[in-house]
């Protein structure tokens, strides 16, 4: 089972050019970006921007195997990536709310169990296309 988290960070004002930049350059460097996560033990990471008229905000959604260890691993981090990372976070958020979780459901795969062994496939005897969708009723 893996932990999650949301934020909502409301961003500094007349920041949200910044912020918009900065995650762009995290994503084109996806193999940098992939590796601090795998190292925190992060299975997602997530970041969302809204636009309202009194402020723009960030919504950060996470999902490691243990928050806290992830985020022990990241204070104790030095690499160049993580201090940049740092700089960002202290120039750019500002008031940072976690709502309250109500549900957290995952299918991701946990490494330490063994995947079940699946059975060999049987045709339906209905078309698949002519199966109903399990939400259609």
């Amino acid at each position: 089972m893996y932990e999650s988290q949301l934020l909502k960070v409301k961003i500094r004002a007349g920041k949200t050019d910044q912020v918009v930049e900065f995650l762009r350059t995290l994503q084109e460097r996806g193999n940098q970006s992939l590796e601090a996560m795998r190292r925190e033990g992060m299975m997602v990471e997530s970041m969302f921007l809204e636009r309202q008229n009194d402020a723009d905000y960030l919504y950060y959604f996470v999902k490691a195997k243990s928050l806290l260890h992830a985020n022990e691993i990241n204070l104790q981090s030095t690499d160049a990536l993580t201090l940049e990372i740092r700089k960002f976070i202290s120039e750019t958020w500002g008031h940072i709310v976690s709502p309250e979780p109500l549900l957290d459901l995952d299918l991701i795969p946990d490494e330490h169990i063994k995947p079940l062994r699946t059975r060999r496939k049987t045709k339906p005897s209905v078309a698949p296309s002519a199966l109903p969708h399990a939400l259609s009723h």
